[in-house]
This record gives structure tokens, sequence and C-alpha cells, in this order.
């Protein structure tokens, strides 16, 4: 793969610009997109349904569900959308031998990534601030581990030489919002969703479940119908995943960016066409 051959501008963008372009791939790449999805995303909330419908207290088994598949999936969408954007066409299956050849590094360091952002998030207040710190340096793995194919010694490396020259605060911040992003798709979709179930099929899921006497203990029936009901688990989680391959996107394009910086990809070019155009006038 080439620099030339990018079917993207090379140039540095903002988070905007990432996000556009994230918008334009889902589009345009929305099938070989949709196909990969649906490899994980259906047996994840598959998973949340029927464990939820058999087990208590659900709610934080269902995130680590998430996290599982989540990072299989980010492993084949940046598979195939990174030789995609050097104009080699997406494959499942190219993809999905990409990742069984990296697996062992892939799983280890991303065990690792997931341990990291679960106890962080879970030790403190439940929030995914926390986790965002250590996102903001490892959260570039699939990139460095299937694309730039480092080894395994090579790749804290690599993500270090990615967090130079301000990459880490501009990462955090855009993962800041990103993550307000996700939150806001997610609860929209999740209020669409409700609706939809209500509406067509008369079933509640959440808010219409919701008890209205306060009094008659409210926090023990709220608690239980989140952490305990198979509809609003399964819900919930399909709302997660549905915008997640756009932000993944986003994500991606960030580091396009950013090694666009580090490597000065956009003054290369630049200095190659400006060598072309003298060539041709002698």
């Amino acid at each position: 793969m080439k620099i030339e051959e990018c079917i993207v501008t090379v140039e540095r963008r903002s988070l905007g610009g990432c996000i556009d372009l994230a918008f334009v791939f889902c589009r345009e790449f929305a099938g070989p997109i949709f196909r990969q999805w649906l490899i994980f995303a259906i047996p994840s909330c598959l998973a949340v349904f029927l464990l939820s419908s058999f087990s208590f207290a659900m709610l934080l088994p269902s995130i680590l569900i998430f996290m599982f598949f989540s990072t299989f999936f980010a492993g084949t969408l940046v598979s195939s959308i990174g030789p995609q954007v050097f104009g080699v066409p997406m494959s499942a299956r190219a993809s999905i031998r990409t990742l069984r050849s990296r697996i062992w590094s892939y799983l280890a360091y991303s065990t690792l990534l997931r341990m990291l952002q679960f106890f962080l998030g879970a030790c403190l207040c439940y929030t995914t601030v926390p986790a965002l710190f250590v996102t903001a340096l490892l959260g570039h793995l699939p990139e460095v581990i299937l694309l730039e194919q480092s080894k395994m010694d090579n790749v804290m490396k690599r993500l270090n030489w990615l967090s130079r020259g301000g990459g880490y605060s501009r990462y955090l911040g855009r993962l800041f919002v990103l993550m307000f992003l996700w939150i806001i798709f997610s609860f929209g979709l999740f209020i669409i969703i409700e609706l939809l179930a209500y509406t067509l099929f008369n079933v509640p899921i959440f808010f219409t479940k919701i008890p209205t006497d306060l009094s008659v203990d409210f926090s023990e029936r709220l608690t239980s119908l989140t952490h305990d009901d198979p509809l609003f688990l399964t819900s919930l989680h399909l709302s997660i995943w549905l915008p997640y391959p756009l932000l993944r996107l986003a994500w991606f394009f960030c580091y396009l960016d950013q090694r666009i910086r580090n490597e000065c990809w956009d003054l290369d070019l630049q200095f190659r066409a400006e060598a072309n155009r003298l060539e041709g006038l002698t």
C-alpha cells in the first residue's frame, strides 16, 4: 500500500473531519460493514438475552459481553477498512484471516486494555471517564497490530510514538467527544426501539415499566428492571452496538490523522507533486 494510492485526501483533519469521513465510509461501504457487524452484534445480543433470562444482576456481565465481541469486531473492521483506504476492496474473509494470523498478540494486548478499562470504570464510580485515559494510549491496538503488523515487543513503542507531538492530549480530547456522541446516539436509539416495540407490538421495555408510585419500593423495582429484565438489557445492548461502527471508523481516521501529522504524509505528497512538476518542465 502506497501513500499516493490513498482514496481519501491526505491532509490533517479535525475530529469533525474524521467523523464526516466515517459517515462517508459508512454510506459507501454499508454492505460490507453491516455484514461484519451482524457477525458479532447478533451473537452478542443473543448471549445477553439468553443469560439474562436465566440469571440475575446481568448489567455488568452484559458490559463484559459487549467488550468481548466488540474487540473482535474492531479487529476485523480495521483489518478491512485499512486496505480499503488504500484502494484494496473490503473483504470480511481477508480481515478474519489477518486477525487469525495475529490472534495471540492481539488477544494479549486487547485483554490488557479491556481489563484496565473495566476495572478503572468499575472501581471509580462506574463511569467511563477514567477508562478514557488508558484508551487514549492503547486505543489503537488493532491498527498497530493488524495493519502495521508490528511485532509483539514493538507494539508499545509504536503506541508511544503515536502519542508524541501532542498526540495523547489530542486523542484524549477526541475520545471525550466520541464518548459523548456514543451516549447521545445510544440513548436516542434506545428510545426509538422502545417506541417501536410499544407501538407495534405493545411490548413495554423501560419507560412504560417504571413504577409511578414512588413510595412503594421504587429503587428496588428500578434496580430489578435495569439489572434483571432481559428485554431492557438486550435493547440497551443493541442501542450500544448500532452506532459503534460509525464511532470506531471515526477513531480509525483519528489514527490516520495522527500518522499524517507524525510522518508528514501530506508534505511528502506535496514534495512528490512538486518534483513531478519540475521534472515535466525540464
